[in-house]
Order: C-alpha cells, then structure tokens, then sequence
C-alpha cells in the first residue's frame, strides 16, 4: 500500500472550473491526462506506467465519482 501512496504523491489533481475538467499534473506540472467527472472517462496525454495509470484512474474514481445529470422537466 505505501508504495502505492509514493506513486500517487508524484501527481497531483487540479480543476480550473467548478464543473470543468479534472487535470493530472505530475512533479514538474506538465498536464499527463484530464478527468471528465460527468462520463468518468479519463484522456490520457502523456505516457505513464500501466500500474500508475491504474492507481490513478481508481485514485479519480473514489475521489470524484461521476456526477448524474440533472433531471430537465
């Protein structure tokens, strides 16, 4: 477990709106995926290990599960 935590502590969670994006940002802020909170899809940039890329999707998921549209009457 604390070697997962070590790998997650080199990224870092940004979102620039109250209902944008979610970006991963690694150590020296470059962008390496963005997060859509509303379909839960992650769009990765840059190359990352398979099992980084794994802790951080279930890292995103726990922590900004997908938000159910609002019903239009």
């Amino acid at each position: 477990m604390q070697k997962n935590h070590a790998a997650l502590s080199a990224y870092h969670f940004r979102r620039n709106q109250a209902d944008g994006m979610i970006h991963v940002l690694n150590e020296t802020s470059y962008v390496m995926a963005e997060y859509n909170q509303r379909t839960g899809s992650v769009k990765w940039i840059r190359v990352v290990l398979a099992s980084q890329r794994e802790m951080i999707e279930k890292w995103l998921g726990e922590h900004y599960p997908v938000q159910a549209a609002a019903a239009t009457r």
